[in-house]
């Protein structure tokens, strides 16, 4: 454990408070600038705070998209505007050579802030929303199986009967766990599927497809041909930062499959 000095600040906080922005959060590119003279970060959008701070702060920092912040340190007023703050050395730690800095939120472009207290930072810098968010695309990506495309019956498909099709995926993935940026992330995809059965049909689904004698994902032709079938897969995700969230994968993973259905012609037999 390293130890640092901390500074209490007896500054009066702006009367400005960070709104909740409830449901999904879709994380939009973020600066984050290092002033290394004042020993303090500067941005805007959501911010992970550590789990030091309470939850709900936490999550009203991570989900305020609009906001913008300040890691000072600990003897910084609200905003440079002449004002001092009477400060009182103590004694605290802050693991592995971390800062501690003193957390300023505004939801005004910075005409009022208000005071959300003390946190270590890591050496490092402060981790933002958006730059968990490009790398848990990634891991997002890597997550996903591959798609195929089978049909049945496998062979002597005819018109007016029924064939079944599937993409050879599961219906769903679990959860899968990650730690990026020292952060623990929590990833959930959802999949969808769209058929195009090669006549000018279609289908958009829930499920990866059926085998015999589930007819969830099947398609009965008019008529003879060699039918050109594609099946499109889209995965969405959503994702927790600490529990903070949920956040939404900006973009959306697309996988397409196709096969050639050849589909005879039924002919009518007359047995004596």
């Amino acid at each position: 454990m390293a130890f640092v000095a901390l500074i209490m600040c007896f500054a009066v906080p702006s009367t400005a408070s960070p709104k909740a922005h409830p449901g999904l959060v879709d994380p939009k590119p973020v600066d984050v600038v290092g002033d290394d003279e004042g020993d303090r970060f500067v941005g805007s959008g959501g911010l992970v705070l550590p789990g030091t701070v309470g939850h709900e702060t936490r999550q009203r920092v991570a989900t305020c998209v609009g906001c913008r912040w300040r890691l000072a340190d600990p003897c910084a007023s609200s905003a440079d505007d002449g004002a001092h703050a009477a400060c009182m050395s103590v004694t605290r730690g802050c693991a592995r050579a971390a800062q501690l800095l003193r957390v300023w939120l505004s939801e005004d472009g910075g005409a009022t802030w208000r005071d959300l207290g003390l946190v270590c930072i890591p050496p490092g810098g402060p981790v933002t929303i958006a730059q968990v968010g490009s790398s848990v695309s990634e891991e997002f990506e890597r997550a996903i199986p591959a798609t195929g495309l089978t049909y049945q019956p496998r062979r002597g498909v005819l018109p007016y009967l029924p064939v079944i099709f599937h993409s050879t995926q599961p219906s769903e993935l679990p959860p899968s766990n990650h730690v990026i940026n020292g952060v623990s992330v929590t990833l959930y995809p959802r999949p969808s599927w769209t058929w195009d059965f090669g006549d000018g049909a279609s289908l958009r689904t829930s499920v990866p497809g059926s085998t015999y004698p589930d007819l969830a994902v099947s398609h009965t032709y008019s008529r003879g041909g060699r039918m050109q079938v594609r099946v499109t897969t889209s995965w969405s995700a959503t994702y927790l930062i600490d529990d903070l969230g949920p956040f939404q994968v900006s973009l959306p993973v697309t996988q397409m499959a196709s096969a050639i259905l050849p589909v005879g012609q039924a002919r009518a037999v007359l047995v004596p």
